[in-house]
């Protein structure tokens, strides 16, 4: 069985001092908010190196997953009906909240793109360090802002800029795709994917 390196591990291992992390080819699944906390964070991935001990024990992360293409010129091609989202914690252990990254840094992008969908009981009070753009895929978004509700519906979009302090809600339920500049946001000041350092999202 394959050991998996998650954005928590590189997480942990800056925090303990650690600027690197050998993974083995074949023997190491290492995954792509991984590979974008390293970056963020500068800490080697080495994936010819011999093993590393075993790192700490912490519940595996639902990614999610996509079916990708990628093509020589590097162009991605994300099938979006293949699309599984995994579980978000960073609003908080008591939302029910699905996320999947399908765009990184890790493709060369200067944006992160994915999708996110919640139900109302789990909206979400979120501070934006980085520039956003929203497109509504399904369902109802609402925008809380200074005391104001934006609506958004299936084919809208909205621009979320740098600085807002909002809470992202929803009447019934919504999935949303999104795109965030820079993809390296986290090393600008804020969270690491899965978004510790802002308050709820």
């Amino acid at each position: 069985m394959k050991r998996v390196i998650s954005a928590d591990h590189v997480e942990q291992a800056h925090a303990a001092g650690q600027n690197r992390l050998e993974a083995p080819r074949g023997q190491t699944l290492v995954t792509p908010a991984a590979w974008t906390a390293a970056a963020q964070l500068g800490v080697a991935i080495e994936l010819d190196a011999p093993p590393d001990p075993p790192l700490p024990e912490t519940r595996a992360p639902d990614l999610g997953a996509c079916a990708r293409e990628v093509d020589p010129s590097g162009i991605v091609l994300v099938r979006g009906g293949s699309v599984r989202l995994g579980r978000f914690d960073g609003a908080g252990p008591d939302r029910d909240i699905g996320l999947t990254d399908v765009i990184t840094a890790r493709d060369g992008s200067p944006m992160t793109a994915g999708v996110m969908s919640w139900h109302r009981k789990d909206s979400f009070a979120w501070a934006l360090d980085y520039d956003e753009v929203d497109l509504v895929l399904e369902g109802v978004l609402h925008i809380h802002t200074d005391g104001r509700v934006l609506e958004g519906r299936a084919g809208d979009v909205f621009y979320l800029p740098k600085g807002s302090r909002i809470v992202f809600g929803t009447p019934s339920r919504t999935r949303v795709f999104y795109v965030t500049y820079p993809a390296d946001w986290a090393a600008a000041g804020a969270g690491l994917p899965g978004r510790p350092g802002n308050d709820a999202r």
